[in-house]
């Protein structure tokens, strides 16, 4: 009886601790309720549903408990409560870097909460993450709607086309922001669908800034962390954001935002100039620990310094590939800070808008050269690197002329450079280069590098774009860039010698595969947030890769296009339009360019309605083999038509006559690219009888086939613009092989075989090749097939070089073909050709064979003008 009696006891003391834990509960939510009521900005109670709210609550109760610092996650958001701070925002976007964030606003009370020894305000942060279908509401109503439609027919904007926007914008943004920045919101959202850099407005107090920008392409990984890192180390602080992505499931986004911050003795300049580059350049390296986060160098000035680093590597990798190597590069800028943060003082008395100083740069530039020349850390090979790599950023600033990169509305860095630094690097240049070019121009944007060089001052020549799809390819193509322009435009030079203009190349190289991977990982989560089947997630991010593929490609291309006009387009008497450029070299420039790897017709047309657009002097002209008034490349097989004469003339040269003798012909490049789709037309429209095509190669695949390829279905891939891939394998013949590198199937986590088909005993087998097969067949299919006439009308250059030119011999060792007729251009080094021409193989070069392009552009240039 005792034993119940002390149960009941306990049960009542249990009650009543409940009872009074429930009450106070009760009455601490009331409390920090009504606090949040009475000291949160009105709009924070319209955007939480009762649910976060409660949880939020909660959370606060609790914020001293939890180091001032709580994540709350839900299905389509997160939700943050912390204490506000100058890098608050830093703090919390670091730790949502891999999401999609399709909205991100904050809000900050007017008071500190009521806890104990809290004296800062709170800070809530709302995230959404792309990948969950909600629908947005979007076509909110505006205040004043006549007076907006007004204001925004200034901008060429319509009633309906306001409303068309309208329906495009989230309403949960526009609500937050005040009538003069919804019309402003509106009118760059127009504007950046169609243009690639940042779209901004902006307005400033004294120790405070308002800004709103649109931003096409914008990156979902890191970039708001980024921009938080930004502000912060601009000394600024951030009272009010809101940001959300537009159409964040497509391939092309845009990223709209609304900054409001705040802070002392800024500089407004510099942080706008780095803002409008944010996109453009990486972060999380040694630049940026060592350099920008003890703000030893502005955020700008270490976009400068990586831009040094790319070309610093591409110039000096001539002395050694290793000991030059990118990340070595980094070392000797970073290893004496004291002097690379001179040699950027140095840089600005040049170059700086309001600031140069040519007496005060002349003198910093003889004393930092001293200091470099007395650098001495006890190891000579490494001290010699060193002092290489900083006389060479000492040179470089010495030889620009002119560069874009105190301008804000810019898509990359570019600089118009004098084509003597080559004799100041440290190895003998005309071994490497035999003659010094007229001009070089150098460009570093997102993912990619480009140069433009010219050898004489009237030049023209084609615009090649390099994107490579494997990692190992990226790397070993990067370390050949200004090797491979310099080479391409003074084999142009050659090429040119009868007629007007000179030779010229420009050359993009893009480097996206890593990005490309990361934003396909968060896309993959979106799928899944999204809850789409997974049979379908495999089919989508394929598409989605193959579309950000071409967006880098495009997006690239026509950076490197806005940067070099940037620097070109002169008024009449000779002065840039470009403001905030300071020009050195103080002439007019008059580029042409034309057609080469990867330029697809658009791209054509959109460089010279461009030209046209902003008023460079020549026009369209400034490139040929343009779709709609031009002599289009592809269109009537120009440079074909030279092929097929040499390949012609060099097979009657052999005792071949072509038209009534049966001869064999192998060509690298697929019947979807220029020269070689059309020569594949050639063969079957002149030689319908005689000529038997037995083996292709592109970057799709490779075929051989001993009784010859179809023709009639080539012909088909070539005007659908599709590579051999496509190839119907029932068309095969005995004994023929065909790979298909597009289609492939895993084996285990780390490795895939590659389709491949035979055709044995008449019958199709379909067998599939692990890696090293693959790679085997695919790189010496080609080169080892016997035919009288081999055409490189694609592939890269240096592809038969002194390593592997043996390649190309048969076993008794002797050539796979008895003419080689060069319609890819550098396809052969010098030394390939030297030793295939011992063994008696008639090499007609490049600059001759693939010339046809070369009259008709220079022809179409002269009818533009």
């Amino acid at each position: 009886m005792a034993h119940k009696n002390a149960k009941d006891d306990r049960n009542e003391e249990v009650k009543k601790g409940l009872s009074f834990a429930l009450a106070e509960e009760s009455r601490q939510f009331e409390k920090f309720y009504l606090w949040l009521e009475n000291h949160m900005p009105e709009t924070f109670f319209e955007e939480f549903t009762q649910t976060q709210l409660v949880t939020i609550v909660h959370n606060l109760m609790g914020l001293h408990l939890q180091g001032n610092f709580i994540q709350t996650h839900f299905e389509n958001c997160s939700i943050i409560l912390c204490l506000n701070s100058e890098d608050s925002d830093v703090q919390i976007l670091k730790r949502y870097t891999h999401f999609g964030i399709k909205n991100y606003q904050t809000f900050i009370s007017d008071a500190p909460p009521p806890l104990d020894h809290i004296k800062e305000k709170l800070r809530i942060a709302l995230i959404h993450f792309t990948g969950i279908a909600e629908k947005e509401e979007v076509g909110a109503l505006i205040e004043d709607e006549a007076e907006v439609f007004q204001a925004l027919e200034k901008h060429d904007l319509t009633p309906s086309a306001v409303k068309a926007l309208l329906q495009e914008i989230p309403s949960r943004f526009l609500k937050r922001l005040k009538k003069e920045w919804v019309i402003r919101a509106l009118e760059v959202f127009h504007r950046a669908q169609t243009r690639d850099h940042i779209q901004y407005e902006s307005s400033s107090g004294k120790n405070s800034m308002e800004i709103l920008f649109a931003w096409k392409n914008t990156p979902k990984y890191n970039f708001l962390y980024r921009l938080a890192k930004l502000v912060h180390r601009h000394n600024f602080v951030i009272k009010e954001v809101s940001a959300v992505y537009i159409h964040p499931y497509l391939s092309e986004n845009v990223l709209l935002m609304f900054l409001q911050i705040e802070g002392k003795d800024c500089d407004k300049r510099d942080f706008l100039m780095e803002l409008s580059t944010l996109k453009y350049f990486e972060d999380g390296d040694l630049i940026e620990s060592v350099f920008v986060t003890p703000k030893l160098l502005r955020g700008n000035l270490a976009n400068l310094l990586r831009s040094f680093v790319s070309l610093a590597h591409q110039l000096l990798l001539p002395i050694d590939v290793n000991f030059y190597a990118e990340a070595n590069i980094v070392e000797g800028f970073v290893r004496h800070p004291e002097l690379t943060v001179k040699l950027l003082e140095i840089f600005e008395y040049k170059f700086h808008p309001q600031k140069a100083d040519l007496k005060r740069y002349q003198k910093e530039h003889a004393l930092l050269l001293t200091l470099i020349d007395k650098l001495d850390t006890g190891n000579p090979t490494l001290d010699t690197r060193r002092k290489n790599i900083l006389q060479f950023g000492l040179s470089l600033i010495e030889y620009i002329d002119k560069t874009n990169f105190y301008r804000n509305n810019k898509s990359a860095l570019a600089f118009r450079i004098n084509p003597l630094l080559m004799n100041s690097c440290p190895y003998d240049r005309s071994a490497k280069f035999p003659e010094l070019p007229f001009a070089i121009f150098f460009i570093k944007g997102k993912s990619f590098l480009g140069f433009h060089i010219r050898f004489k001052d009237l030049a023209r020549g084609g615009v090649r774009t390099i994107i490579p799809s494997r990692l190992e390819q990226a790397a070993w193509e990067k370390i050949n860039i200004f090797s491979e322009c310099y080479n391409l435009a003074y084999t142009q030079q050659k090429k040119n010698k009868d007629i007007p203009e000179g030779g010229s190349k420009g050359v993009i190289f893009i480097d996206a595969i890593e990005d490309l991977r990361i934003e396909s990982h968060i896309y993959q989560k979106e799928l899944e947030l999204a809850r789409v089947d997974e049979k379908d997630v495999e089919e989508k991010i394929e598409a989605y890769k193959k579309e950000q593929r071409l967006i880098s490609l495009y997006s690239s291309q026509r950076a490197y296009i806005h940067s070099l006009l940037t620097l070109i387009n002169c008024d009449p008497h000779g002065k840039l339009k470009a403001r905030d450029v300071i020009d050195y070299y103080e002439k007019p420039e008059y580029l042409y360019l034309g057609p080469d790897e990867n330029m697809h017709n658009h791209m054509i047309e959109w460089i010279a309605e461009t030209s046209k657009r902003i008023g460079y002097r020549v026009g369209s002209a400034f490139i040929s083999s343009k779709p709609k008034y031009g002599i289009n490349h592809k269109e009537f097989g120009v440079t074909s038509l030279g092929v097929n004469v040499y390949m012609h003339e060099a097979l009657r040269y052999l005792g071949i006559d072509p038209e009534r003798d049966p001869f064999t012909v192998k060509i690298s490049g697929g019947p979807d690219g220029d020269v070689a789709g059309n020569q594949i037309l050639n063969l079957k429209r002149f030689y319908p009888k005689t000529a038997k095509l037995v083996a292709i190669t592109d970057v799709s695949g490779t075929i051989y086939d001993p009784e010859g390829l179809d023709l009639n279905a080539l012909e088909k891939l070539f005007r659908a613009e599709q590579p051999i891939h496509f190839y119907d394998p029932n068309l095969l013949h005995e004994g023929s092989i065909f790979l298909d590198l597009l289609t492939k199937r895993d084996t285990s986590t780390y490795a895939q075989e590659t389709l491949c088909y035979r055709k044995e005993e008449g019958k199709l087998l379909k067998t599939y090749l692990p890696g090293n097969e693959t790679h085997h067949l695919f790189s010496h299919n080609l080169h080892q097939t016997l035919a009288d006439v081999f055409i490189p009308a694609g592939g890269r250059p240096r592809t038969l070089n002194a390593a592997n030119w043996k390649d190309f011999l048969d076993p008794t060792g002797n050539p796979t073909s008895k003419i080689i007729v060069e319609a890819a251009n550098l396809y052969l080094t010098s030394e390939a050709r030297t030793f295939l021409e011992d063994k008696n193989v008639l090499i007609i070069k490049d600059s001759s064979a693939n010339k046809g392009g070369v009259i008709c552009s220079s022809l179409e240039v002269l009818s533009s003008l």
